[in-house]
């Protein structure tokens, strides 16, 4: 594994070697990414014949990728906001752990329980394959299957203080919240009632007759409290930290009256509403610029899904430390040009130039003027200093095109064949040297 960080000293672009296995894995699937593949590539990380015969890890093929991406979630500093969701990697062939996830964009695919940041930054997941999942085998007798995935997330921020975790029906149980409050972490998220021995909450009947914006509140011996409030439906929530608390106005949308309605809100559905959805956002910028891949092979979909997983992580954290250092908003690069940035470093930095002309050259090249390229664009740092293949390339007839170094003012019929920009080269002036001089 290659220890490269995920961006230079500039932070003009990200490296996400660090989430990787191989660095010719990387290069390989960037490749395919900016140019045009015709013929098939095969793509491994586990050779079939050393798998063991005693092996019961349904993703044992692709298990050191995701296994190097946990241990770089895991690094990161937790935000205060956590949420615990449902992710898919998107699959809809063969695979006996297949599963259908109601609501979700890509209902069918590999199942992934992931601990994001509101800001969509992941900082732990666990890959679903039944009962072969690497649960705590404690825990999922005391807690049942949801509770044990939020206590398991939740581990890595067991020795820290203030940080708030939120998820939905699916995982909550009041059990649950009797464990996270003797961690000392704060958690709040939407309930099923039958999992709390029928509590004394007004039904839902009787509810829905009250004005719109009804909330009530039960708290339990240990602090334990439920809240129901009266939307278009009734939604109970539970918490260990809140309640009620400081109801605010809301503006919501009556069908009958066709327009905005402003009624009241407990603090609780505030709280859940602000801090749930990083695992849907983490899924959102996933599914922006996914590589696309024709293959009904589940390991293919499984390494191209952590590379994009990298991707987007190596940006979120890019964008972080830019904020931090007062990088100006106009110069952080957007998902899309990180991407493509990143792709061209992976593909060029280092390398040789691809010979774009097959079979001998002529003898006598043709004397055509080349037309000046309007903008050109200075490389990334990490292809202008690598000092691999800088080749100048003069071209003739040409108009002379202002030279890219900064310091300098003059033209010149001279370029970089691999950083195409033009520079200075001549007795009085070797603009050439110093551009690719760190």
């Amino acid at each position: 594994m290659v220890n490269v960080a995920y961006y230079g000293a500039f932070l003009e672009v990200g490296i996400f070697l660090f989430n990787l296995l191989g660095y010719n894995i990387c290069v390989v699937i960037f490749y395919m990414m900016i140019y045009p593949v015709t013929s098939f590539i095969t793509v491994w990380v586990i050779n079939n014949m050393d798998i063991p015969a005693d092996n019961k890890d349904r993703f044992y093929k692709v298990r050191p990728i995701y296994t190097a991406l946990r241990n770089r979630c895991l690094e990161l500093p937790a935000e205060e906001e956590l949420a615990v969701d449902e992710a898919m990697i998107p699959f809809t062939g063969r695979l006996s752990v297949k599963q259908y996830v109601k609501g979700k964009p890509t209902p069918w695919g590999i199942k992934m329980y992931m601990l994001c940041g509101k800001s969509g930054q992941a900082y732990d997941f666990i890959l679903y394959q039944g009962a072969s999942t690497e649960f705590q085998e404690s825990l999922l007798k005391a807690f049942g299957q949801g509770p044990t995935v939020v206590l398991q997330l939740a581990q890595r921020i067991k020795q820290e203080m203030g940080h708030k975790i939120y998820f939905d029906n699916f995982f909550s149980s009041y059990k649950l919240f009797q464990a996270l409050k003797q961690e000392n972490i704060c958690a709040a998220g939407t309930v099923r009632v039958n999992r709390f021995a029928n509590p004394p909450l007004m039904p839902d009947k009787e509810a829905l007759k009250k004005e719109r914006g009804f909330s009530e509140e039960i708290c339990s011996t240990d602090d334990i409290t439920l809240v129901k409030w009266v939307d278009n439906k009734t939604v109970v929530l539970g918490s260990n930290f809140i309640g009620k608390g400081e109801t605010d106005k809301v503006e919501r949308w009556d069908k009958k009256q066709n327009k905005y309605v402003t009624i009241n809100r407990p603090e609780i559905v505030k709280l859940y509403n602000h801090g749930m959805g990083g695992v849907d956002l983490f899924d959102q910028l996933m599914s922006y610029y996914r590589i696309f891949i024709k293959s009904k092979k589940w390991t293919l979909r499984a390494i191209f899904h952590a590379v994009d997983f990298a991707v987007v992580q190596s940006w979120l954290e890019y964008r972080t430390s830019a904020r931090e250092i007062g990088l100006p908003t106009k110069k952080i690069m957007d998902l899309l040009h990180f991407r493509m940035r990143l792709a061209d470093v992976l593909v060029l930095s280092g390398k040789d130039i691809p010979n774009k002309k097959r079979g001998r050259p002529s003898a006598t090249p043709p004397d055509t003027p080349v037309q000046r390229l309007r903008g050109e664009t200075r490389p990334p740092e990490e292809i202008q200093y690598d000092g691999a293949q800088h080749w100048p390339l003069h071209e003739n007839g040409a108009l002379p095109t202002r030279c890219k170094f900064p310091e300098c003012k003059g033209r010149s019929r001279v370029k970089c064949e691999k950083c195409n920009v033009h520079l200075c080269l001549s007795k009085e002036k070797n603009c050439f040297r110093s551009f690719h001089l760190n």
